[in-house]
Parts: structure tokens; C-alpha cells; sequence
């Protein structure tokens, strides 16, 4: 694989729904897998509940594509924190941009509506 300085983004997509909710809620700061999961709840509650086992395995393999970075907590808070890596805000960015796209061609078979007030 590529070093992810030089790498093509659009390679990643389309993402997981789980990955870019991750990469999302990590823009606001780094967080420990814990508080991802109950953040991505929050933000959306028909996800339901978030399994530690898939969070955990995505967030695995977000960190071998350099899409976020992982370090181990420091004191008394032992939980390891993640957070966006530059290369993982390019890759969000290309996936806000795929969705952006799909939801234009919705819009020009009616439908979603075009904006407020239309319909």
C-alpha cells in the first residue's frame, strides 16, 4: 500500500457508513473508542447500538489504511484515543463529496426535496 501522504484517497471509497461516522466524530477532537461509539449514537440513534467488537475492528483497520491514529492513554486513563489523521480528513472530504453527488442525482429524479420550502 501506498504511504498515505501520496495516496489517492478516492481508493478508500465508497466507506463503510460505520468508517466515515468515525472519521466525522473524530473532527471534533481525538476520543477513545468508548466515547466514538456513544458520540455515533448520539449523533444518529437509528444506528442503534454500536457492537465494541466491529467498532473496534474498523478502527483497526482505519488505523493500517492511516486514516486515523491510535495512542495509548497516559495517568489514570489507560483507554487508548484515536484521532483524524490529515490523511483521514482527505478521505472524509472525497467521501462528503461522493454523497454530496449521489444526493444531486436524487434530487433530479425528485426524490428528496431541492431545499426548504420545495418538494
Amino acid at each position: 500500500m501506498a504511504h498515505p501522504i501520496n495516496d489517492d484517497p478516492t481508493r478508500h471509497l465508497p466507506m463503510r457508513p460505520l468508517e466515515f461516522q468515525v472519521l466525522l466524530v473524530l473532527m471534533e477532537g481525538e476520543l477513545h473508542g468508548y466515547g466514538i461509539a456513544k458520540e455515533m449514537e448520539r449523533r444518529d440513534p437509528r444506528l442503534g447500538r454500536i457492537f465494541p467488537t466491529n467498532l473496534y475492528r474498523r478502527l483497526r483497520d482505519m488505523a493500517e489504511k492511516g486514516m486515523i491514529a491510535e495512542q495509548a492513554g497516559v495517568g489514570e486513563e489507560q483507554r487508548r484515543l484515536f484521532r483524524i489523521t490529515p490523511f483521514g480528513k482527505r478521505v472524509a472530504g472525497a467521501e462528503a463529496e461522493r454523497l454530496e453527488s449521489l444526493v444531486r442525482s436524487a434530487r433530479g429524479y425528485r426524490l428528496l426535496a431541492s431545499g426548504p420550502g420545495e418538494g
